[in-house]
């Protein structure tokens, strides 16, 4: 007859938890890089709208659209590094879910 061994709960759960504990940490981290992306992006676009409301003639009217110029190529080279950041983070998450499997 075969004897059976059955594994103690902690040996059972303890994946579980880790994976837990994991999801939790890259939630943090992934809510963390998205509030100081908002707060980023919020703060150019009050900073836009703080200088529209300056424009009091032509000239001041012309300089805000040469400023915007320089605003949309900042912001689109910002945007391209935050996506790599992201890119970056989630593929970091991937790797640390591979660790927790054993092969």
């Amino acid at each position: 007859m075969t004897k059976f061994s059955v594994p103690s709960l902690e040996a059972v759960t303890a994946p579980i938890v880790a994976a837990g504990k994991l999801s939790v940490a890259q939630l943090e981290k992934l809510t963390s890089f998205q509030f100081a992306l908002v707060q980023d992006y919020a703060e150019l676009g009050l900073s836009r709208l703080k200088a529209a409301t300056e424009i009091s003639d032509l000239a001041g009217l012309k300089a805000y659209g040469e400023a915007s110029v320089g605003v949309a190529k900042d912001v689109g080279a910002k945007a391209q590094t935050d996506a790599k950041a992201l890119v970056e983070l989630l593929t970091g998450f991937g790797a640390e879910y591979k660790g927790l499997v054993r092969v």
